[in-house]
């Protein structure tokens, strides 16, 4: 412990606290001062003294610390000063000077070496060594100073050293061990091999004098003061008693340097042990507001690609990367998608049928589907615990989705057909007329019925009927544009939504011919007769509301008109634009 250190230790045991304070208030001031200069800020002290559980307000700790300073005003005692915007810490006064030692002169000759060596070399074994050994200038061939700590079977470790490099120390016996004794080698003169000068790793035929000393403790039985002499040097029983002399004061402040040094040592390894344990609890702390935030983001999340928008940060920052990419592993599925932590997209890496597996990759299996996500980019820090929670709770998120849409189109489609079913057309519809009332736009509901479907059933069974049914829906998709949509309403009863442009009379002439044409070809080709109705209505031309259109288009039902042939000499403009021409031949 250095002089600056001992003097505030000192300081604070000094300082008397006062007697008139409360339970609380001598909790908080003892808080302060037993690490002054460290600044506790509300919540510490809230934390230490009031407990995890306390639920007030963090003021209360400003109105106990002006009561501890009234207390403490006049004493001469630490004091507590505030840290704007940090906290508070605890200030120890001036110290007083070292007290002089009267009796001084009195002491033996060793304690006043002792002391000498302590006072300029402090807690330090090296400098003590050191000093030590600048003391023995006198004694002939002396070179290094060392302190062993001996092992059985194994080189000594050098605690600490001073002067030239020390020799290679062979292995010898500890105390205790077998060959190894009190009065045997480690408390005598031993020579040491020298490496020549010439030729590396070769052994020189002048061996250096070491004198071993033990250092008595209890803790430490193979601690050891070896004296080191230059190569030649003979130390007669003079000088060894001269070295035991001058070694035996400084034994107890070596084995005291040691302890002060090894608890300096665990305590630089708790602060670090302590700022790691901070580093994860914060880390743990922002790792948990994620998850929280991505289960939040997910409640509002419906569709596949939002939920990706909003989970692929997450599951980045979480991973320790750059981004995060994800991709269904079956054909047909989603594209690929790659978003940064910081929520822009990215380029997905290339991948293939024989991408091998990366290490941080993870799979989620989606009821019958595979979700791969994969964290990309080149920052790698250590993935979050939490990062397999948020996968999971993005893989519900997105099986929800998938069961949601599932469900949706099994209550908006004809199972038979493929085709929209009854409550697809309404809700469609519907959708339909506010638009065209909003944006002035128009279209047409077109109504094909095949009337006889009982007397099919009846004369060619429900095998025939539901195969004539199956032809009647192909063919109406093979006339419908893109944007146009097919609906089965009941069993044999068809109804189509049709855009039209802003002059309408030549699509509708032309839908109307394409439409008969296809229907008077399916009369032909079947195997009995079939009574073929239809009607089409355009909105808001001849209606404008839901119920109106649907009642004109029942009303305005009536047989398959062939399309007229074309007047000689002139092109068939019966479809209404080149993509309508091309459309007969897209299916």
């Amino acid at each position: 412990m250095n002089d600056s250190v001992r003097r505030e230790a000192l300081a604070a045991e000094a300082a008397p606290a006062p007697t008139e304070l409360t339970a609380r208030e001598q909790a908080v001031f003892t808080l302060l001062r037993a690490h002054p200069g460290r600044v506790y800020t509300r919540a510490d002290i809230l934390e230490r003294v009031w407990g995890l559980d306390f639920s007030g307000d963090e003021r209360v700790v400003d109105a106990y610390v002006n009561r501890i300073r009234r207390k403490l005003e006049g004493g001469g005692g630490p004091r507590i000063e505030t840290v704007r915007g940090a906290g508070y810490r605890c200030v120890l006064p001036e110290n007083p000077e070292r007290p002089a030692w009267p009796d001084l002169p009195q002491w033996p000759v060793g304690a006043r070496r002792l002391l000498e060596l302590v006072s300029a070399a402090g807690d330090r074994p090296d400098d003590l060594l050191q000093g030590l050994l600048d003391s023995l200038g006198s004694v002939p061939g002396l070179d290094s100073l060392t302190l062993l700590r001996l092992s059985p079977h194994a080189s000594p470790e050098v605690l600490a050293a001073a002067g030239s490099p020390p020799p290679r120390w062979p292995p010898l016996p500890a105390p205790g061990a077998a060959g190894g004794t009190g009065s045997g080698p480690l408390s005598g003169l031993i020579t040491l091999p020298t490496a020549s000068g010439t030729t590396p790793g070769t052994v020189s035929s002048v061996d250096a004098p070491a004198l071993l000393l033990p250092v008595p403790t209890a803790a430490e039985p193979g601690l050891t003061l070896a004296f080191t002499g230059q190569p030649g040097a003979e130390w007669d029983a003079d000088v060894q008693a001269s070295l035991r002399g001058a070694a035996a004061p400084v034994a107890g402040a070596l084995h005291r340097a040691l302890e002060v040094r090894a608890g300096q040592q665990a305590l630089r390894q708790l602060r670090e042990q302590v700022r790691v344990f901070e580093d994860r609890a914060v880390k743990a702390r922002q790792d948990s507001a994620a998850l929280l935030g991505l289960t939040h983001l997910l409640e509002d999340a419906r569709s596949v690609p939002e939920i990706l928008n909003v989970s692929l940060p997450v599951l980045a920052e979480l991973a320790g990367t750059d981004a995060c990419a994800a991709w269904f592993t079956y054909a047909g599925g989603p594209a690929s998608a790659a978003l940064h932590r910081t929520g822009l997209p990215v380029t997905p890496p290339a991948r293939n049928a024989s991408d091998p597996a990366h290490p941080g990759d993870l799979t989620v299996e989606i009821g019958e589907q595979t979700l791969s996500l994969r964290p990309v980019g080149t920052r790698t820090q250590a993935a979050s615990p939490l990062l397999p929670v948020a996968a999971r709770c993005a893989a519900l998120a997105l099986t929800q989705a998938t069961l949601l849409r599932a469900l949706e189109r099994t209550a908006l489609t004809d199972e038979y057909t493929g085709l929209g079913n009854r409550q697809a057309f309404l809700a469609d519809l519907h959708a339909e007329v506010a638009f065209a009332a909003r944006h002035g736009a128009q279209f047409a509901v077109t109504l094909v019925d095949l009337g006889n479907i009982r007397y099919l059933n009846a004369t060619s069974g429900y095998a025939g009927g539901n195969d004539l049914i199956s032809r009647l829906a192909r063919t109406l998709r093979t006339v419908t544009r893109t944007e146009d949509r097919a609906y089965r309403l009941n069993g044999a009863t068809f109804a189509l939504l049709l855009r039209l442009p802003q002059e309408p009379g030549g699509a509708v002439r032309g839908w109307q011919d394409r439409l008969g044409a296809a229907l008077t070809q399916l009369k032909q080709a079947a195997p009995v007769p079939l009574d073929l109705q239809t009607s089409l209505v355009v909105c808001p031309e001849d209606a404008a509301s839901t119920s109106e259109l649907l009642r004109q288009a029942l009303e305005k039902l009536g047989p398959v008109q062939p399309p007229a042939p074309p007047l000689p000499g002139t092109a068939d403009h019966r479809l209404s634009s080149p993509q309508d021409r091309r459309r007969p031949h897209d299916g």
